[in-house]
């Protein structure tokens, strides 16, 4: 199969000839038609994420045709259309286990042990698979198992309740799928965002407001009347520290962005009136499911930059670059 090949650390990554994986009892072979190229990737291409061993083929937000199954799969048969998770299999043995919350598994196993999608043919557990609604295309559901599954957990882990108003910070890869999601659920949408340029793509994305973050990101979601729940897509910690006070009493901050620095809370913030501040990341597979429905609905739609397998590297220099508007992905011929 051709494939792109990470082999060294910092070096461009190898469009080559590999040999195809085969499935063992448990997995599936997927035929890979759309695979997600985010931040994460440029911190595999730097050696930042620890447990790589190389060489390996990246990519974690796979979609494609199931057309091998290892002995003992149930549920999934060839011919399936699905999408391959980060967190694939757990130890089955843990606390996290037992409660089906692979993810949190201190033994689960991903694509750094299977090898990810850039390639033609993916190795994956069947249970870190996930059927990908008619109706949806494979590229609008490839960012939808990193990006967009990080943030309807963290929606769901902000609470939301009916009525309350949520604002979104960070207008990226991630913010622009959280707005889409805030809206679709019924919610009154702010958006805020530290590139005016942002401010009317985030209105055409379904914001009901549209703000910049100023001087001070709290104190201009405060003169817009606040939040009840922010949903914190950046990666500057100034700005997350400062959105904090731009909640209503009892709002919750949920940070889903890798942060540029440490946040700086005023232990006060937190308390008169009192707020939350929450850490979250992919939870469990119903964020996942919940999102796909959204989307093969048409109420969440990813802003996406399509291109070949042949151009993984000028897309990854891209992403490095922060020139990516929204969301990249690398596609396959369809067999």
């Amino acid at each position: 199969m051709r494939a792109a090949l990470l082999s060294k650390f910092n070096e461009p990554w190898q469009v080559k000839d590999v040999p195809d994986p085969r499935a063992e009892d448990g997995q599936v072979i997927v035929r890979i038609e759309a695979c997600g190229l985010c931040g994460t990737d440029v911190h595999v291409h730097h050696g930042y994420i620890p447990g790589i061993q190389l060489p390996i083929v990246p990519g974690h937000e796979p979609v494609g045709r199931i057309v091998e199954v290892g002995r003992g799969v149930m549920g999934l048969k060839v011919g399936d259309r699905v999408g391959v998770s980060w967190a694939q299999q757990g130890c089955g043995r843990c606390r996290a286990c037992q409660e089906q919350r692979e993810g949190y598994c201190q033994s689960s196993q991903s694509w750094m042990q299977l090898g990810g999608g850039f390639g033609e043919l993916m190795r994956a557990w069947a249970r870190g698979c996930t059927i990908v609604p008619e109706g949806l295309s494979s590229e609008d559901a490839a960012p939808m198992f990193c990006a967009g599954f990080t943030v309807m957990s963290g929606f769901r882990a902000a609470d939301p309740k009916p009525g309350e108003r949520v604002a979104v910070i960070g207008i990226g890869g991630l913010g622009h799928l959280a707005v889409q999601v805030a809206k679709a659920l019924g919610h009154e949408v702010v958006a805020i965002t530290g590139s005016a340029d942002k401010v009317k793509p985030a209105l055409e994305l379904g914001a009901h407001q549209a703000i910049p973050a100023g001087d001070d990101a709290g104190k201009s979601l405060m003169m817009v009347g606040g939040a009840d729940v922010v949903v914190s897509t950046s990666n500057s910690a100034k700005h997350v520290s400062q959105v904090l006070g731009g909640l209503r009493p009892e709002g919750r901050l949920v940070n889903l962005g890798a942060l540029d620095g440490p946040i700086a809370v005023d232990s006060f913030q937190l308390m008169f009136p009192p707020r939350r501040l929450v850490g979250a990341s992919q939870g469990h597979r119903r964020d996942l499911v919940e999102l796909l429905g959204l989307a093969a609905a048409g109420k969440v739609k990813p802003k996406l930059e399509v291109h070949p397998l042949q151009e993984i590297n000028q897309v990854l220099d891209r992403q490095a670059a922060g020139k990516v508007r929204f969301r990249s992905v690398i596609t396959y011929p369809r067999a």
